[in-house]
């Protein structure tokens, strides 16, 4: 009977197996280099400069709709309350009744428009107008330049990554042919001059690969300056 078991056991945890091995994977989206350079274009546009030109815009805009409500300020109205017209009048028994020489009109409502200032107010509001479409086109500029500095940063960085990677390869083969060279010179086999050369060559190697780290870590700081986050929280993700 436990043989029994066992079998039914096995088959049971075989198809399980089989039926693991059938399921589909759906595949998890790569992280391309184009999927990168958007996040970093879009992680630009939060610049503090590019904050600069949208708050320029914003105030252009406000000062257009303040300039369209100013002509009210060119108005005035006035007018003239007396007794009469306000009920407030006493007669007596021996005078005459005062809304027996009332003139009318009784009331004096006046509306002052100066149209100089309203000639002048048209030419406000476009100024106004222009302001904005100045600091619309300001802002684009800006935008389009950030874009091109971080892109351009960015394959600054890749390339110089790709350098370092070669001069590193290039390091370690003249390391290793400075290590021989060692050898040789400690068993006499080669000239102090071939030694000095396999020397300088691993020299020259190693402050070329500490001048491309340098250069490398400058532009990563230059791209993180400009996007405001790590660089490697971008490609990470």
């Amino acid at each position: 009977m436990n043989k029994h078991l066992f079998f039914s056991f096995f088959l049971i945890v075989t198809s399980l197996g089989l039926k693991a091995q059938t399921q589909t994977v759906k595949p998890t989206k790569d992280f391309t280099q184009d999927d990168i350079k958007d996040k970093l274009v879009q992680l630009a546009y939060n610049n503090p400069s590019i904050k600069i030109r949208d708050y320029e815009k914003d105030k252009s805009v406000s000062e257009l709709h303040k300039s369209g409500a100013n002509w009210l300020n060119y108005l005035t109205a006035s007018a003239n309350f007396n007794e009469v017209t306000l009920k407030t009048y006493k007669t007596t028994g021996t005078t005459t009744d005062i809304r027996n020489q009332i003139y009318y009109p009784l009331w004096n409502v006046g509306l002052n428009i100066p149209l100089g200032s309203l000639v002048g107010k048209s030419s406000d509001v476009r100024i106004a107008r222009k302001n904005v479409a100045i600091a619309t086109a300001e802002q684009e500029v800006a935008k389009r330049q950030v874009k091109a500095m971080v892109l351009s940063k960015y394959h600054d960085y890749l390339m110089t990554k790709e350098m370092l990677t070669l001069q590193n390869e290039l390091t370690e083969d003249d390391y290793a042919a400075f290590s021989q060279a060692e050898t040789k010179l400690a068993n006499g086999s080669i000239s102090y001059e071939g030694y000095t050369n396999a020397a300088q060559r691993y020299n020259d190697d190693r402050n070329k690969k500490l001048s491309l780290e340098r250069d490398l870590a400058n532009v990563k700081l230059d791209i993180e300056e400009i996007i405001g986050v790590k660089l490697e929280e971008v490609i990470a993700q």
